[in-house]
């Protein structure tokens, strides 16, 4: 704020930022609350407890999901970041920059189901393909190459979270100034150092927050990782056939609660970091703007 902001329209901005994050959580909160109940979901007395979690590793089937979910975070992660750290870098270079931004934004457009299911068609009928040319060849090699499997997973998983972490991504390098790497270039770095030593290090926040970003959306994903993944469970696969087949145990909503405090521990986590080290550069900025006393 300065000396001419209104101090109550300022206050009246936090609250509506409030109430539109505690809107946005209340069914997250929801959840959290039901998984203290002894008596579970929809019972008319609420018991705290801590027992369902205490619970929560007896059953197989939640950690096995929560581990594939897990591991196909982390692959995709690894590698959809660079891709779209990559992505924004030509971007940032190109000079017709229409194509590059249609490119890379144009899967948001498309629902979730019709892209799953044209991935499945498409995943189905390329292993066909395979198929046939190794029995052209005479080997079995390719015949499981692209069947529905945690590679085809992956794949449609990277397809939707690349969008995403390429605008994150884009939007912390928008301060970025292309002249501080030639600047770096001109000294001597190769591209790799000038990158890591001069960019790297104004962009990082974006590329964290990218990672966070992503693995988060892994783990909500349903409809694409539902029609892709082949034979293995994942978290979000197995709540919602709870809920639309047998009903939610204590211990899934004690494991949903768990991940939602984890995801909100990182998130919050990098927002603090963030906004402290904004701060810590805030103020040496203004120590070293401030005239030498002589």
């Amino acid at each position: 704020m300065n000396d001419y902001d209104n101090i109550w329209l300022h206050r009246l901005k936090w609250a509506y930022l409030l109430l539109v994050v505690l809107t946005l959580m209340t069914p997250v909160i929801y959840v959290m609350y039901v998984s203290f109940n002894a008596n579970g979901f929809g019972a008319n007395e609420y018991v705290f407890t801590l027992e369902w979690y205490g619970l929560i590793f007896s059953d197989e089937l939640l950690i096995g999901a929560l581990g594939w979910t897990v591991i196909l975070a982390l692959v995709v992660t690894v590698v959809a970041v660079p891709m779209a750290l990559l992505s924004a870098k030509y971007y940032k270079a190109a000079d017709n920059k229409l194509f590059p931004i249609f490119l890379l934004l144009s899967p948001l457009f498309v629902p979730p189901d019709i892209l799953g299911s044209a991935l499945l068609v498409f995943f189905k009928n390329l292993n066909l393909v395979f198929i046939w040319l190794g029995d052209q060849i005479g080997t079995s090699l390719f015949d499981s190459w692209f069947r529905l499997s945690f590679l085809t997973a992956t794949i449609g998983l990277i397809i939707y979270t690349i969008p995403y972490s390429f605008v994150v991504i884009l939007i912390t390098m928008g301060r970025y100034r292309t002249e501080q790497t030639e600047a770096a270039r001109a000294c001597g770095a190769n591209g790799w150092r000038a990158f890591w030593d001069i960019e790297f290090p104004q962009i990082r926040a974006g590329v964290f927050s990218a990672c966070a970003f992503t693995v988060i959306l892994v783990f909500n994903e349903y409809t694409r990782t539902s029609l892709l993944k082949g034979g293995f469970d994942t978290f979000t696969t197995v709540l919602i056939s709870q809920m639309l087949n047998t009903g939610m145990s204590p211990q899934s909503y004690a494991m949903s609660a768990m991940v939602s405090f984890v995801a909100i521990a990182v998130i919050g986590s990098i927002i603090l970091f963030t906004m402290l080290r904004a701060e810590s550069l805030g103020r040496i900025a203004r120590a070293k703007a401030e005239p030498v006393m002589s």
